[in-house]
């Protein structure tokens, strides 16, 4: 807002300018300042600087200060550089959103007002002391519309926040019920299945192939469990690779498919979406490599970039069918997670025709 009230500022001074009036300079030097101010300030918010209410109050004082030499130097009440109070006075409500001190600044910046018009001579013979009320009223209508809006929107975010909270609060303890009933019962059930296979009399061959095929079941319904089992982590602040090396060595266990996670750079801090879409995609990546690769070994690489991330969870098995995009609906599920978050996703298959590697790239500033 500051920027567009500067340059307009500039272009009337300098639009059919009066180098000679001898407000010119002055007009230009308290521009200037307030630019050079607010440019400062700009940097160190596009740097991710630290920025108090300090800062903030400063360039609003020098708004107020600068407003009010300007009306000095144009002659006062007569002049209608008075409308750049209401800017300015909006953008104190915004920034600061209390309204006690929104009211008290407003209240500061009227008495200002109303001191500097009636030294300037409000004409009462011509009633422009009604003029001067109207115009401080304004100030005060001004700042209670943009406190009351950003009052609202502040409680509509905070219910949106602890909604966030309930919700996240629900996943864990979904995470940790799973993980103490239904995950325990089907390990159980895993187990009774491959001792079953042992006593199994070889000669039989159907029964041996129907307990093969429900051992080959019970551990997908173990995988597929572990899912929002260890997802809850992400939900408790989790760095996204602490997750999936977890779920790499508990994928492992399951399937016997040995998991390694390799790692380039530091994690940056990662929103909560942002972290559990891409511990879904990779979850998927690892579960085509379980049930349809054949594969004998599965890498996941995160390689944290100065401006991206991208991550790849790669297997060594039979290679990707022609139609693969079209059976089932994974692929499509990660493709439209990767988009969620603002990232793409790419699928290819090894030199030699065999393995597939599934790659999303992410950028930070999404």
């Amino acid at each position: 807002m500051r920027w567009f009230v500067g340059v307009a500022w500039f272009a009337q001074l300098n639009y059919r300018a009066d180098y000679s009036n001898e407000a010119f300079i002055p007009h230009t030097l308290l521009a200037a300042s307030l630019m050079a101010l607010n440019g400062y300030v700009h940097y160190r918010i596009r740097s991710e600087r630290s920025v108090s209410w300090h800062w903030a109050f400063a360039l609003s004082a020098l708004d107020v200060t600068t407003i009010t030499a300007g009306l000095v130097i144009s002659g006062g009440f007569e002049n209608s550089f008075y409308v750049l109070y209401y800017p300015a006075l909006a953008a104190f409500a915004v920034v600061f959103a209390s309204f006690r001190l929104s009211f008290t600044w407003v209240t500061i910046t009227a008495v200002l007002y109303a001191a500097l018009s009636l030294y300037s001579g409000v004409d009462f013979d011509d009633a422009q002391e009604k003029v001067l009320f109207i115009r401080i009223v304004t100030m005060y209508a001004v700042v209670a519309a943009v406190n009351l809006i950003f009052r609202l929107e502040r409680i509509r975010r905070r219910e949106a926040v602890e909604r966030e909270r309930e919700l996240q609060r629900e996943r864990i303890e979904l995470s940790q019920t799973i993980h103490d009933t239904i995950a325990q019962s089907a390990y159980m059930i895993g187990i009774g299945v491959e001792t079953a296979i042992e006593l199994a009399d070889s000669s039989n061959d159907e029964l041996s192939s129907k307990l093969r095929a429900t051992h080959a079941l019970s551990k997908s319904t173990m995988w597929e469990l572990r899912h929002p089992i260890d997802a809850g982590p992400i939900f408790e602040g989790r760095e996204l690779s602490r997750v999936l090396r977890s779920h790499a060595s508990t994928f492992t266990t399951i399937t016997s498919i040995p998991t390694d996670v390799a790692q380039t750079g530091c994690e940056p801090p990662l929103s909560t979406v942002t972290r559990g879409l891409l511990f879904s995609i990779a979850h998927n990546a690892m579960t085509n490599a379980f049930r349809h690769s054949q594969a004998s070994k599965v890498t996941i690489a995160l390689d944290f970039g100065d401006d991206s991330l991208t991550m790849s969870v790669t297997d060594d098995g039979v290679g990707l069918p022609d139609n693969y995009a079209e059976r089932g609906h994974g692929f499509r599920n990660m493709s439209a997670d990767a988009e969620r978050i603002g990232g793409t996703l790419s699928v290819s298959t090894g030199a030699s025709g065999r393995g597939a590697t599934v790659t999303c790239t992410v950028p930070y500033d999404t």
